[in-house]
């Protein structure tokens, strides 16, 4: 979910949404459909030396450092020493980054001037990227000020003239401000966590944005250029952040029935391209009335974020385009609403030929989202066919399925609840689903 600033009439608005929210709304979060699994580890990366800014990688770390600790402290109010909610900050400088172990980082936080790729030409402070294939999420937060740029617009309708005053906000090439370095921090680790963004009225934003009344979440979607000069996180967005995990903190989370759920709603029309080759997005949105709306985000390996569109009910086959390098894709599906979220692979250029192209092979690095599925299928919260459809990918391009009357024999059961706490290895659960993909519990499709 990225924070962009579309040009506005009459209105010093800096929005970092992409949605059409319906009125219902107003005053509540929307879904963002990220869950950390334990007490994450933040990675911070120092950017790259840059001579017009000699201290730019310390004070970034700086407002990091304040920005996780302020997280900290709120979710830990009132706990006294029995600290419940742990935050881990790794700070990873220029000197260690090609020796770092990057796999202990659930978040990612990286720091640029200005978006690398911005085909779309969007103006932002900081965009929130989850995998959901890996169950990890990076940051990037752009440093660069943000000024609002307003042009004269003219038009004519009934012979009559008509003019208006439009922003078009853009970078001066100027380190940003300590507010919106540290309101944009603070509001992208929010999303991290699992938090949308905060809903308001239009009146109550632009009494926010004018100084009239304090701002009652650090999640709303705005830069403030106007009278507030501070930025909170509040006891709304403390009391969210626990609505998800619950009062036990993140390393003991309860099991809740909130929206975040896997939709299978989008597929490529083809698992691989050729360079130069049109590549169609295909969306299921038969569910979708005439108000909902989602987000599409498009990933590369690195989780850098390649393209980005918003889709309706009208949308049912979307053009990629053929411009795409080789490598290998995400495209994510996220509901702000409903909290719904999908994804599909799919890869540009020449595959690496497989010595044994019948093998059933099956990978132990396990998404962390799949936990989640086993734990409510050990508990029998869900049907055998919703456990399998959760682990579809880890064979044969995620296509898996399971014969009708057939029994998963209970000690696979067991060991889902054993590995969803962390009992067992990767490794030992994997052999188990390799047991049902060679008995034929579990078929791949070709």
């Amino acid at each position: 979910m990225k924070k962009t600033i579309p040009a506005l009439v009459l209105v010093v608005l800096f929005s970092l949404s992409v949605f059409v929210v319906p009125a219902l709304a107003v005053n509540q979060f929307l879904q963002m459909p990220i869950r950390v699994q334990h007490g994450p580890t933040i990675c911070a990366i120092e950017p790259q030396a840059n001579p017009s800014f000699p201290t730019l990688g310390k004070q970034l770390f700086s407002e990091t450092e304040y920005a996780v600790l302020d997280w900290k402290t709120k979710l830990n109010q009132g706990l006294g020493r029995h600290l419940l909610w742990n935050i881990t900050l790794a700070e990873v400088p220029l000197s260690i980054q090609k020796s770092f172990n990057y796999t202990k980082c659930d978040i990612t936080i990286n720091y640029l001037p200005e978006p690398k790729t911005n085909s779309s030409g969007f103006i932002a402070t900081g965009i929130t990227i989850p995998n959901f294939e890996t169950g990890k999420t990076n940051i990037e937060i752009y440093y660069l000020d943000i000024q609002p740029n307003w042009t004269k617009k003219e038009w004519v309708a009934g012979n009559q003239m008509y003019y208006a005053y439009v922003d078009k906000p853009q970078y001066t090439g100027l380190v940003a401000t300590s507010t919106q370095l540290d309101s944009t921090i603070r509001h992208e680790i929010g999303h991290s966590f699992g938090l949308g963004h905060y809903i308001v009225s239009q009146d109550a934003l632009h009494n926010i944005i004018n100084g009239l009344e304090d701002m009652p979440s650090i999640m709303i979607d705005t830069v403030t250029v106007l009278g507030v000069k501070h930025y909170d996180i509040t006891p709304l967005d403390v009391a969210q952040v626990k609505s998800i995990y619950g009062n036990g903190g993140f390393d003991n989370q309860v099991q809740h029935q909130d929206n975040y759920q896997r939709v299978y709603q989008i597929g490529m029309s083809k698992q691989s391209y050729q360079p130069g080759e049109e590549m169609t997005l295909d969306i299921n949105t038969d569910s979708f009335d005439t108000n909902s709306v989602a987000e599409i985000l498009v990933i590369d390996s690195n989780n850098t974020m390649v393209d980005n569109f918003g889709i309706s009910k009208s949308n049912s086959a979307i053009s990629l385009g053929n411009a795409y390098k080789n490598g290998t894709y995400l495209a994510e599906l996220i509901n702000p609403i409903t909290g719904d979220w999908d994804f599909t692979s799919f890869t540009v250029g020449t595959q690496e030929s497989q010595s044994d192209t019948n093998a059933q092979t099956l990978p132990t690095s396990i998404p962390a989202w799949i936990k989640n599925t086993a734990e409510s299928w050990s508990q029998n919260l869900i049907p055998d066919e919703e456990f399998v459809k959760g682990i579809e990918f880890l064979s044969n391009q995620g296509m898996m399925k399971i014969p009708q009357n057939v029994q998963i024999p209970s000690w696979v059961k067991t060991d889902a609840r054993l590995w969803s706490a962390g009992e067992i290895s990767d490794q030992e659960f994997v052999s188990g689903l390799q047991y049902l993909s060679d008995k034929g519990i579990i078929q791949a499709q070709k």
